[in-house]
């Protein structure tokens, strides 16, 4: 996997890093569908946390009434109870109204990370000594075609050149 602000989700489940990876994959094409991951990756970790502490819940269960369980049985810090209603509430726009800018998507990212970072602060092996290092701009693959384009354009006018000094010999011989 290439490099990812979510790497340290390895850990845990799956899913997890899965949603979240997508998410930033699918940054640049499309960012509608990059809030539509992160907020599949605040359900998945809600659903996680509410197993962990015996909160009875079903696909009927909204991501709504989940957090408002989880926060009746572990009085959820108001930050972190508004990164996963952030994402919640940005998600389900991105699911109805089919657009989103990459600014929105880029904070999405950014609250989706700060969340995951809590998560693994609070149940990974290093706790709250796990240090997540600076959040990183997704890659855009275009960029990487955008500079092959401009070493082909360099290649084909070194070959021009090159075709011009052999016809320049070939004339004067």
């Amino acid at each position: 996997m290439s490099h990812s602000n979510f790497a340290f989700l390895s850990e845990h489940e799956p899913i997890f890093l899965q949603l979240a990876h997508n998410a930033e994959q699918l940054f640049s094409a499309d960012p509608n569908t990059t809030l539509i991951k992160l907020r599949q990756l605040g359900e998945a970790l809600a659903q996680d946390i509410a197993i962990r502490v015996g909160i009875d819940f079903d696909v009927q269960t909204s991501q709504s009434d989940l957090l408002y369980k989880l926060n009746s049985r572990i009085s959820l810090d108001s930050i972190i109870r508004d990164l996963f209603h952030t994402l919640r509430i940005e998600g389900n726009k991105a699911t109805h109204q089919f657009q989103t800018s990459h600014k929105q998507a880029l904070d999405g990212l950014k609250i989706a990370r700060a969340l995951a970072v809590w998560y693994h602060q609070s149940f990974g092996a290093k706790g709250t000594s796990f240090k997540p290092g600076k959040f990183l701009l997704p890659q855009d693959p275009s960029e990487d075609l955008r500079h092959l384009q401009g070493e082909i354009a360099q290649l084909k006018a070194t070959l021009t050149e090159a075709h011009q000094r052999v016809e320049e010999s070939a004339e004067l011989a």
